[in-house]
């Protein structure tokens, strides 16, 4: 299978400066010509590990047009920089490596256009688990004025994903059971599905012993209304703000910040409302007992950030996040810690976290692909 990238410009996922000093370029520079990076300031390239492409990063904007070539030059940062740009907006990148890619220093916009694309070659890029590359520019001006607050831009290069998914061929529960009961006092629960009819219960928590109904997560979704069951609440999702179809892949993000339950939809803030204060005890896991695809159950024990919510959407994510109560891939592998070795087993479903709580009774649910290939993530919202 030809393997290609997968290029998006990546919406809301980071708060952008470039608006700050210059709304519109054009009208501020009306007499002197300039050169600023258009629309976003990061674009998100998705490859396999170890593949190489020739891909497309930002776009650079004259503010008028011009009667002859205009080369703008723009120069790559250092760690330092991408170290500043990571504790400013809250993300983990790495610098990608000088051997991992090809780059120019300038790129031409041709007479009478406005626009171009910076190219970069990508060579053999790989991965380390969890790890995001990332590479910096900065225009430098050369036949056109860098205009302030608008000339950084950030190349991301993050790994896309081919993997099993797990099929439920049954009405039967799955579930495990913890040996003992967590408390948590904040808490974020992501689950990934596919449904030919998208009706019915996703994933959830077991509430065990000294646990009650004001612990349980038990969230349900509808073509014509969803609504998430916690904290001894029901909450109400209309389908006018979370419109779901069936035969579509969705992943539902729940986060608990200690008082208050927020919902996203691939991303996408539906609901923030408060539903009561303190601890969770948390009993065990359950998936969904209606017939489906699932893929990516996670359960950390923290509130996850909206940036780090959007960034890990179609994702696998990091094993070794401390903060990780579970994680379930559901792709028919185990991860050895101890090695970092991940192996084909599909005699249950195994828990990546270092907390080992595993789904040992599959119940006639079994790890499928897409047809005579895998499934492969991000993907177009229709297969």
């Amino acid at each position: 299978m030809k393997r290609f990238a997968y290029m998006l410009l990546a919406s809301g996922l980071l708060a952008s400066c470039q608006n700050e000093l210059y709304n519109d370029p054009v009208k501020d520079h009306e007499v002197e010509q300039g050169a600023y990076i258009h629309g976003q300031d990061q674009t998100q390239i998705f490859l396999l590990n170890g593949d190489s492409q020739e891909a497309t990063g930002p776009r650079i904007d004259l503010v008028k047009p011009t009667t002859a070539p205009v080369t703008i030059g723009f120069s790559v940062g250092d760690k330092a920089q991408l170290d500043a740009y990571n504790a400013k907006n809250g993300t983990s990148y790495t610098l990608l490596p000088k051997e991992m890619y090809e780059i120019a220093s300038s790129v031409e916009i041709p007479a009478g256009k406005v626009s171009a694309t910076v190219p970069i070659k990508l060579k053999k890029v790989t991965f380390a688990a969890g790890q995001i590359f990332a590479l910096p520019l900065k225009l430098t001006g050369a036949g056109a004025h860098a205009i302030g607050g608008q000339s950084e831009a950030l190349i991301v290069v993050d790994q896309a994903t081919e993997t099993k998914v797990l099929r439920i061929n049954t009405g039967n529960e799955i579930a495990t059971y913890f040996p003992e009961d967590i408390l948590v006092p904040q808490w974020t629960m992501e689950v990934m599905v596919y449904r030919t009819n998208i009706n019915g219960a996703l994933a959830g928590t077991k509430f065990v012993g000294a646990s009650d109904d004001k612990s349980e997560i038990y969230p349900v979704v509808g073509a014509d209304g969803s609504f998430l069951r916690t904290g001894g609440t029901d909450l109400t999702l209309s389908k006018d703000i979370m419109p779901l179809e069936g035969k579509k892949w969705y992943m539902f993000s729940f986060v608990y910040d200690g008082a208050n339950v927020s919902v996203y939809c691939n991303g996408r803030l539906v609901l923030n409302q408060p539903v009561r204060e303190g601890d969770y005890k948390l009993g065990g896991f359950w998936l969904s007992t209606t017939r489906g695809l699932v893929r990516e159950l996670r359960f950390y024990k923290v509130a996850r950030t909206p940036a780090q919510i959007v960034a890990n959407v179609w994702k696998t994510v990091d094993p070794t996040d401390p903060n990780l109560v579970a994680y379930y891939p559901m792709n028919g592998k185990k991860y050895d810690h101890a090695t970092g070795k991940v192996t084909e087993d599909e005699t249950q479903i195994w828990d990546w976290s270092v907390n080992g709580r595993h789904f040992t009774n599959l119940q006639g649910a079994t790890f499928v692909q897409d047809g005579a290939k895998l499934y492969r993530f991000p993907l177009p919202a229709t297969k």
